[in-house]
């Protein structure tokens, strides 16, 4: 009944002689023929090496070799052969037989073919090493995992490099350590925690901590972390990057024996039944595995009642299968004698008698649990991993690069996307996985294939902020390496951001260009300029409208290369029915000029001037419009509230700049004929003084008297020249005193001191007095002399005040006067006509210290 057994077992065995030469095979099962595709007489006889093979391993034949030399058993994976040439991967044990008095009798062998379970441990490998790539990789995002209650459990290499903390210093500690003392203060955690729970996740923008006390910037998201069955058990944070975990696997070995020394050294679970059910025998392999310390515990135990649920029913109809003849095979659960859950693979198959009819049935049972927790494993780590990959905010996109036959990247397929991917680009993620990139947006630019190629070329990352032109939106992120030929990418995007700075860049411009001393006409181009470039539109300009609010005039407008120019006459209602909101004041915004109904029936017109879409600003003056702020461009386009709004911010800085400009000019005019009438008036002045003076024979008083009047006519031509505003003090210096001697005379110095109208008359009729006592008895009455003039603000516990010092030096001694005359009580009466003076006659030269508030200075 035993070799019986042995020969109608699913576990493949054989037995050679060591005794003969070359040690050929004795004996083999049906398995073992099944297993190799060998009939008996191309077995038995030889030597086992007809089962090697070219993909066989030569180091395990050492190993095998050894364990034959040494007449020890060996259990080994090898790579062998069937009779086909397929190769199989083999779970081979080797013992040897020895008989009652210790000789070598036989060597037994026994075949398991793994295959499925190798490429199984293959796979999770495989799978941990790419998901733990790809999870490193990233390494400028950190991903921080936690338990329930912020507890850090996981911490990848972005984190570490992000952060200054190892894993090691971090596990187990509370994430707070990362985050500001003010957050720390205020709850932040807890916070964050509870709108994750709350709401699915919480962004998280703000100041964070490294662990050298410094300060960085981070923009994140935190989400929870759930398990398998959807069970919340702890929060990710990803910041950057992600940690490394342990890759865990372990090799599945089979401690087989045979039977009595032979079916002993198989770890397979052998038992015979009756055709009832009952257990009759169980090899001591099948003892130790099942946990059985004596057979006759269990022996008359009916085997199906072993398994367990499912198992259970499976087992029942399995062995009706065997007991009508055939084979049946099912994978299941049941517990050891002491208690212990297992997974089993099992073969049920009949033991014929010598009519050709069942008489027994055999069950072989594998221990499968280490494979069941290796699938298990698998699902659970790609669950996981894909888990965090869809809890992402950020696009994340792993890519196979495309070769051309000489090796050139010309392309990348997509071999992963996440959700978030699909949000940001605006298509369904399912489905671009294994097309390319070219396939997925066609005529995109070559830039997100030449630069993800260097990437795989050279392994460095690089950063880019990036528009794809067929989608409009902007992107920024960061690619990098993964190996054989792919690389990551993760990214947002930042379409809003990029137009916002375009547009606040060209409000900075328009504002630089109109400070420049530029004409309306230039001011207006300027304008449409900026407008064009920013909106990345064919056409801006200004058209007139006629009084009659019909006839419409373009001198000149901005154009794009290759965009047609608007320039012309029009008449406004050939072109939609929008004219009369246009009319009225009313703005213009039509996204596609052949579905709105105000311009769907001139449609072709308007396209015939390339305009498909369109904004028109009417500027209105005066109850009517008298100009219109056009927009243009040959492709339809939705124009949203902050581009209509920029739009009406430069057309308003625009008017604004060309008002004030034309303000100017209409300014300019009036002073020139004030100025001409002005001096016209003095010119009458100082004719009338000499016609009523002229007969008093001391002309110096005279003289004096004229040279006061033109001193005030000069101030009053630099004050016309500033537009009766302000002027800088020492333009008034040296206005005033070079009426009176040559400039190399005098020395100036001080700051850009604007003072008011009355302050710049008064300052000028108070030089000209001092200038004119220096020529006529101070130190420019000679050849050598010179006037020292510096100005200077002082801010002491008070307000500020403007101090003006006159010292004079180089001329005759100088004695004070002995009666005041009318100049020196001019003198007296200060800067703003309130005194303020300190007059000192030194011997060496006049001095003169004038004060006023700098704020009496500029406003007088």
């Amino acid at each position: 009944m035993l070799f019986s057994a042995v020969d109608q077992t699913s576990l493949p065995m054989i037995l050679t002689d060591p005794n003969q030469d070359d040690e050929p095979i004795v004996f083999t099962n049906r398995a073992f023929l099944d297993l190799t595709g060998y009939g008996v007489d191309e077995v038995v006889g030889r030597n086992c090496r007809f089962l090697q093979g070219p993909d066989t391993q030569p180091d395990r034949l050492d190993e095998i070799r050894a364990a034959l030399r040494d007449n020890r058993d060996l259990t080994i994976e090898i790579v062998n052969h069937r009779r086909d040439g397929t190769p199989f991967v083999n779970a081979l044990f080797i013992g040897p037989v020895f008989d009652g008095e210790g000789r070598l009798r036989y060597r037994f062998g026994s075949q398991i073919d793994v295959t499925e379970a190798h490429r199984t441990r293959l796979r999770l490998a495989e799978s941990e090493e790419r998901q733990r790539a790809i999870f490193n990789s990233a390494s400028e995002m950190a991903i921080l995992v936690t338990d329930t209650v912020g507890r850090v459990t996981d911490w990848n290499v972005g984190a570490e490099r992000i952060l200054g903390w190892s894993a090691e210093e971090m596990r187990g500690q509370t994430i707070e350590r990362i985050f500001t003392a003010e957050d720390r203060a205020r709850g932040r955690l807890e916070e964050e925690m509870a709108v994750v729970l709350r709401d699915g996740h919480a962004e998280d923008v703000r100041w964070h901590l490294r662990k050298d006390g410094g300060r960085f910037y981070a923009v994140g998201d935190m989400t929870s972390l759930r398990g398998v069955d959807g069970t919340h058990r702890g929060f990710v944070k990803a910041m950057s990057d992600r940690t490394e975990q342990r890759d865990a696997a372990a090799k599945h070995e089979a401690d087989a024996e045979f039977m009595r020394g032979v079916l002993a050294s198989s770890a397979d679970c052998i038992k015979v039944l009756d055709l009832d059910g009952s257990l009759t025998f169980m090899s001591e392999g099948g003892r130790k595995v099942m946990e059985v310390s004596d057979f006759n515990l269990i022996k008359g135990c009916p085997w199906p009642g072993f398994w367990q649920g499912q198992g259970h029913a499976e087992a029942v109809a399995a062995l009706a299968r065997a007991k009508g003849g055939g084979v049946g095979h099912f994978q299941g659960t049941a517990d050891t004698f002491l208690g212990n859950p297992r997974w089993w693979d099992v073969q049920v198959t009949p033991i014929f008698g010598a009519d050709g009819r069942p008489e027994r049935i055999l069950s072989v049972s594998r221990d499968i649990t280490e494979q069941k927790s290796l699938e298990a494993r698998l699902a659970a780590g790609e669950a996981h991993w894909r888990g965090l990959f869809e809890r992402l905010s950020e696009g994340f996109v792993v890519g196979e690069v495309v070769r051309d036959a000489t090796g050139r990247i010309t392309d990348w397929r997509y071999t992963d996307v996440n959700s978030a991917w699909g949000r940001l680009v605006g298509i369904d993620p399912d489905s671009v996985v294994g097309r390319t990139v070219r396939e997925v947006l066609p005529g995109i630019e070559d830039a997100w294939v030449s630069e993800f190629a260097d990437v795989v070329e050279t392994g460095q990352p690089v950063t880019f902020v990036r528009q794809v032109g067929t989608l409009a939106r902007w992107y920024e992120g960061r690619a990098f390496a993964l190996g054989s030929e792919r690389f990551g990418v993760i990214f947002l995007e930042v379409t809003e951001r990029v137009q916002a700075d375009a547009r606040r860049d060209g409000l900075l411009e328009l504002g630089e260009r109109l400070r420049a001393d530029i004409d309306t006409e230039a001011i207006a181009m300027a304008g449409s300029a900026i407008l064009g470039r920013v909106l990345g539109v064919g056409r801006v300009g200004y058209g007139t409208v006629g009084s009659d609010g019909e006839s419409f005039v373009v001198e000149e407008d901005w154009t794009a290369a290759d965009f047609p120019t608007l320039a012309g006459r029009y008449r406004m209602d050939d072109y939609g029915l929008y004219a009369e909101d246009l009319r009225q004041g009313r703005a213009v915004v039509i996204a596609d000029v052949r579905d709105d109904p105000r311009t769907a029936a001139s449609a072709a017109t308007l396209e015939a001037v390339s305009v498909r879409t369109l904004v028109n600003l009417p500027v209105f003056e005066k109850g009517r419009t008298v100009a219109v702020l056009y927009v243009n461009d040959d492709r339809p386009r939705s124009w949203n509230e902050q581009e209509i709004a920029f739009i009406r911010q430069i057309a308003e800085l625009t008017r604004q700049a060309v008002e004030r400009r034309r303000a100017e000019e209409r300014q300019d005019l009036l002073n020139h004929e004030l100025s001409h009438r002005l001096k016209n008036t003095m010119a009458m002045v100082m004719s009338i003084a000499h016609q009523t003076l002229r007969a008093i024979p001391e002309r110096e008083p005279v003289e004096a008297f004229e040279k006061r009047i033109r001193a005030l006519a000069s101030a009053h031509d630099l004050l016309l020249r500033r537009n009766w505003t302000a002027a800088d003090l020492g333009a008034v210096c040296r206005e005033v005193l070079s009426t009176v001697a040559d400039g190399r005379r005098f020395t100036l110095d001080g700051p850009d001191v604007p003072l008011g109208p009355g302050a710049g008359l008064s300052a000028s009729l108070l030089l000209h007095e001092l200038a004119t006592n220096a020529a006529k008895y101070g130190s420019l009455s000679g050849d050598e002399g010179g006037v020292e003039l510096r100005w200077w603000i002082e801010s002491g516990s008070g307000e500020p005040e403007l101090v003006l010092r006159w010292r004079e030096h180089g001329g005759p001694p100088v004695v004070a006067p002995t009666r005041r005359g009318f100049g020196s009580r001019l003198i007296r009466t200060g800067l703003v006509g309130t005194g303020g003076v300190d007059v000192t006659y030194h011997a060496e030269g006049l001095v003169a210290i004038m004060r006023a508030p700098l704020v009496e200075v500029q406003r007088a």
